[in-house]
């Protein structure tokens, strides 16, 4: 009788898990995934593959807290670096590149099943982030 009960229990669990969670992260999830890392590398290539190649481009970032806001900053740059503040979503996050694009910069989702490139990119110019550790 118990077992029944527990496989009965078991099967709502998984029916309201699979149909009605959301299962994105969440802000604060991210927020930590971001600011545990000391640096990450992030990879852009115009390539329809699914992982950078060799010919990508890297640069290396780190992102902090400052004042309840995540704060992003490309490493080793002479000059022209800015720290830019990240737009923090349930499912990823995006951003500004600095001065002088000053345009609007990409936005990436995290992708718990890739522990390689946790964040990625989409679109003409595919971005993926990896952990340095």
């Amino acid at each position: 009788m118990m077992r029944a009960i527990r496989s009965a229990l078991a099967i709502v669990l998984l029916s309201v898990s699979a149909f009605g969670a959301d299962n994105s992260p969440g802000e604060d999830a991210i927020r930590r995934f971001l600011i545990k890392p000391k640096t990450w590398t992030m990879y852009l290539e115009f390539t329809d593959a699914a992982m950078p190649s060799d010919r990508a481009q890297k640069m290396i970032w780190e992102y902090f807290q400052r004042d309840q806001k995540v704060m992003g900053r490309r490493v080793g740059l002479a000059f022209g670096g800015c720290d830019l503040e990240l737009s923090l979503r349930n499912d990823g996050f995006s951003f500004r590149w600095c001065p002088p694009l000053d345009a609007s910069g990409p936005s990436l989702v995290y992708d718990p099943s890739d522990p390689q490139y946790p964040f990625k990119g989409h679109g003409p110019q595919k971005i993926w982030l990896k952990a340095n550790e």
